[in-house]
């Protein structure tokens, strides 16, 4: 896995966190605002990362 893959994984993981925390806080548009970046982060990090399975990293 590369360090750029590395590094949005945990800005994605942080979104996540950030969300759980907004949502003890009853701050539900905040919450589902991070919830949806973290996942769409997460889901164009693992596609770029898998784009082609024939390249070397």
């Amino acid at each position: 896995m590369k360090q750029t893959t590395v590094i949005v994984t945990i800005i994605a993981l942080v979104l996540m966190f950030i969300s759980i925390a907004s949502w003890i806080f009853k701050q539900e548009g905040f919450s589902l605002v991070c919830a949806n970046l973290g996942t769409v982060i997460l889901l164009i990090a693992y596609l770029w990362d898998n784009r082609r399975k024939d390249e070397i990293d």
